[in-house]
C-alpha cells in the first residue's frame, strides 16, 4: 500500500512551512493567506522592543539631518541661493533623496534585526548606501505613483502609498529586483490590507501627537520603526543572516 493510501497517516496541513533559515512569517505563507498580523500584538511587541535602540535611531536621525542641511547649503551655493532654477531644484531633490532613503533602509534593517533578537549597532543604519541606485528608483516610483493616485482621488493615493510601502524593505532584505520588490509589496499588503492600513494610520497619528508634546517623539520614532519592522517580519519573514 502506498504512503498516500495509508488511512492512519496524519493529515497534512495546507500551510506553507517557513524555511529553517527564516524567522517570523514568509512570503509564501502570506500569499497563501496564512499570515498572522494582530494589531494589538504588533503595538505591544513594538513598544517592548524599543528598548536599546532609541539612542541609535535618534542619533542617526540627527546625523542625517545635519548632513542634509550641509549638503543643501552647498547645493544652494552651487546653484544660487536666491535663484531657484528647475535644474537646481531637481538636482537638490535627487541628492536629498539619495541621502534619506538609503538611511531609512538601514534604519529599517536595524529595526528588523531588533525584532528577531539579532544584535544591532549604530553603524548599521548607514550600511545601505551601496544600494542607493535601486533604492532611489523604487523611491521615485513610489513617489510618482502616490502623487498620481492623490491627483485622481485621495483614496487611490492612500492605497498606493500603503501598498508599495514594503518595496524598499524587500529590496534590501530579500535582494529582490526593483520590479519584483514593487509587485511583491503590493501582493503582500493586499493580503492584509486593512490590518496594515490600520497599523500605518494609528502609528502615524501617534507620531503626529508625539510632536505636540515636544519630547514624545523620542519614544514615538523608535516605536513606529518597530511597528513597521514587525509588520514586515510577519508578512515576509526575516533571514537569520540579515
Amino acid at each position: 500500500m502506498s504512503e498516500t493510501d495509508d488511512p492512519y497517516r496524519a493529515p497534512q496541513s495546507n500551510v506553507t512551512e517557513t524555511s529553517a533559515d527564516q524567522l517570523g512569517g514568509s512570503i509564501e505563507n502570506t500569499l497563501g493567506g496564512y499570515a498572522e498580523l494582530d494589531i494589538g500584538d504588533v503595538f505591544s511587541e513594538a513598544w517592548e522592543k524599543t528598548k536599546g535602540i532609541k539612542g541609535y535611531v535618534i542619533g542617526g536621525g540627527i546625523l542625517l539631518y545635519l548632513g542634509v542641511l550641509v549638503v543643501s547649503l552647498i547645493l544652494g551655493v552651487l546653484f544660487g541661493l536666491g535663484e531657484q532654477t528647475i535644474i537646481g531644484g531637481l538636482v537638490g531633490q535627487l541628492v536629498v533623496m539619495m541621502m534619506i532613503y538609503p538611511f531609512m533602509a538601514g534604519v529599517f534593517l536595524l529595526g528588523l534585526r531588533q525584532s528577531v533578537g539579532i544584535p544591532v549597532s549604530f553603524n548599521q543604519q548607514f550600511n545601505q548606501y551601496g544600494m542607493v541606485l535601486p533604492i532611489l528608483v523604487i523611491a521615485l516610483v513610489q513617489t510618482v505613483a502616490s502623487l498620481i493616485g492623490f491627483m485622481l482621488l485621495i483614496l487611490p493615493g492612500i492605497y498606493v502609498a500603503i501598498a508599495l510601502g514594503l518595496a524598499i524593505p524587500l529590496k534590501v532584505e530579500k535582494q529582490l529586483g526593483v520590479v519584483e520588490s514593487l509587485t511583491t509589496s503590493v501582493q503582500l499588503v493586499n493580503k492584509k490590507f486593512f490590518s496594515v492600513a490600520a497599523l500605518a494610520f494609528i502609528a502615524a497619528l501617534v507620531m503626529v501627537l508625539s510632536f505636540i508634546t515636544i519630547i514624545g517623539w523620542i519614544w514615538a520614532m523608535p516605536w513606529m520603526l518597530m511597528v513597521f519592522a514587525i509588520t514586515y517580519r510577519q508578512l515576509a519573514g526575516v533571514s537569520i543572516t540579515t
